[in-house]
């Protein structure tokens, strides 16, 4: 055997060896197939509950997959309503509240369906009047006096800064409970009142008074309004209830009292409940 024959021996053999090698360790570790991931629940979250025709919020759906991880699938989701004259959704998610009732909004990925229940509470209000006319005075004196007797305690916190001319807490109640029968009920801003009259401090609101807007457009700032005193001695050691309109005696103006919308007709967050 000459060199050149020995030289091809030996390559042969690490070949036929590697090959072998090869095929004993492919047979004792067969590939094991890859489990697929899939969808096994959809969380639908974000803001399910509103006060004013046409306001919209986004919501999320969340995806928890077979491997124990999330994934943000909002863009993905198919989205859809179950109420769309109370609240529709967009193909984003996007909620719009349409009227008062009650929805619930589903995303469903991958054939996995998730749920949120969304809550549309419009409160009522009184449409305008015609050019040049304004709405007559509200019943309201029997609910006043109903309400306020509700909540007795609440006299003792009329005005617990000493102040005239600001809201209070039992104004504020009483105004949030108006404000469910009709949101053209707001405060009286006391146009004329100044910080003289009020220990140093802005003039919010007179603390004893209520104010209704009869007229057209926005609430906020219109002095077209009646002006009802609803509380004797405020201030005073016995405050108590009474229920006088003094429209035209001096001027006033419908104001929020820094809480209540611009006359968007959107309940605040409720002192007040039915």
């Amino acid at each position: 055997m000459n060199r050149t024959q020995f030289a091809l021996g030996v390559c042969a053999f690490f070949v036929f060896a590697s090959a072998a090698c090869s095929k004993s360790e492919s047979s004792s570790n067969p590939s094991q197939p890859s489990t697929p991931v899939t969808v096994s629940s959809v969380a639908v979250t974000g803001t399910n509950s509103f006060t004013e025709k046409n306001a919209t919020a986004q919501l999320t759906a969340t995806a928890t997959l077979s491997n124990g991880t999330t994934e943000n699938r909002t863009s993905t989701a198919t989205w859809a309503s179950d109420n769309t004259n109370v609240a529709a959704v967009s193909g984003a998610g996007v909620v719009t509240a349409n009227a008062t009732g009650d929805a619930s909004i589903s995303a469903t990925v991958s054939g996995v369906r998730g749920t949120r229940a969304v809550s549309v509470r419009i409160p009522p209000r009184t449409t305008d009047p015609p050019a040049g006319q304004r709405l007559p005075v509200p019943d309201v004196q029997s609910f006043i006096f109903q309400t306020a007797n509700a909540r007795l305690d609440l006299l003792a916190r009329s005005c617990p800064n000493g102040r005239k001319y600001e809201n209070n807490p039992w104004l504020d109640y009483m105004v949030d409970a108006l404000r469910t029968l009709d949101t053209r009920w707001g405060y009286n801003g006391k146009p004329t009142r100044t910080a003289g009259d009020n220990n140093g401090f802005p003039v919010i609101a007179a603390g004893d008074e209520i104010a209704y807007h009869f007229g057209r457009g926005s609430d906020q700032n219109s002095p077209d309004v009646y002006l009802i005193d609803i509380l004797i001695g405020h201030c005073g050691d016995n405050p108590s209830l009474t229920f006088r309109n003094f429209t035209g005696e001096e001027p006033g103006f419908w104001t929020g009292a820094n809480r209540l919308p611009s006359g968007n007709g959107v309940l605040p967050t409720l002192m007040f409940q039915r």
